[in-house]
């Protein structure tokens, strides 16, 4: 559900945190659901500004119960080191509030206690290494120079998985004494959810890129081509950003003698990527 616009940047509610927000204001907590919803935004609008200085265009953030996830123009627009840096500028910001919270208490007074434990369980909650939280952004970022993106988001959604099934269990538990278990229930169900399908739009991603571009070259009958003349040693890291929605990029590798050892197409970078990592040479996907 689209609630509004910010930056350029599409906001969108996902229906379970929606259903819980009206569901704790029927409980008369107005004044909380507003706090941890406004604390979320800018929980988000963190991972935006930082995502917009290392020129990563994000177009559309969904808000979930325990953050959100952003949408970038180009699914290879962000590599390891700036998904480290965008991931936790969320962390950072809310656990920043709840020091500034903190801080304030003395002139606030009582009310602001809860906006401090809102924004630092925010923050925490999100450096657990498992995706699609931001601290699984980071373990993904750092697992994907030596696994590949493919392989290294699997793994790291997969923790998602049983972290999200320890917290239902955790929450199950809590239930036999009181109805706060219902809170954990339902935030480790979500999480479970979100990380099954964290994999699943990797691949699906990586598809409707490809398709999109073999669909431009079939209807056009051609498309404009970018070219890059580069030896076996650079790392495809340096060459993934050439690519783009609007030309179709080719790599001419030549050797010390400036022969020309191979080709490389835009699926096959955009596959090394996926399977490789960043840090792969342009000779060792040649070699396969």
């Amino acid at each position: 559900m689209k609630i509004g616009r910010i930056a350029g940047i599409v906001f969108r509610i996902h229906p379970v945190l929606l259903l819980l927000l009206l569901a704790y204001i029927s409980l008369g907590l107005a004044r909380e659901v507003l706090t941890v919803f406004v604390s979320v935004v800018l929980h988000e609008l963190a991972h935006t500004v930082v995502a917009s200085r290392l020129s990563v265009r994000v177009t559309e953030v969904e808000l979930f119960p325990f953050g959100g996830q952003a949408k970038t123009e180009d699914f290879v627009a962000v590599n390891p080191e700036n998904e480290v840096c965008i991931a936790l500028a969320g962390p950072c910001t809310s656990l920043l509030l709840a020091g500034l919270a903190w801080l304030a208490v003395r002139w606030g007074g009582p009310q602001l206690f809860f906006l401090i434990k809102a924004n630092l369980a925010l923050g925490l909650f999100n450096l657990l290494p498992v995706l699609p939280l931001d601290g699984g952004r980071v373990l993904r970022a750092v697992l994907s120079l030596k696994w590949g993106w493919r392989k290294a988001t699997v793994n790291v959604a997969t923790l998602g998985q049983l972290a999200g099934g320890l917290l239902c269990g955790y929450g199950g538990y809590l239930l036999l004494y009181s109805e706060q278990g219902a809170n954990f229930f339902f935030l480790g169900l979500f999480l479970w959810w979100a990380a099954r399908l964290e994999a699943k739009l990797l691949t699906y991603g990586f598809v409707r890129y490809l398709v999109n571009k073999k669909g431009q070259l079939a209807r056009k009958g051609m498309l404009p081509a970018y070219h890059l003349v580069a030896v076996s040693s650079t790392r495809l890291k340096d060459v993934i950003h050439a690519v783009s929605p609007a030309t179709y990029t080719v790599v001419v590798l030549i050797n010390d003698e400036e022969r020309i050892e191979g080709y490389l197409t835009e699926g096959e970078l955009i596959e090394a990527w996926f399977e490789k990592g960043p840090s792969a040479s342009l000779g060792d996907v040649v070699r396969g």
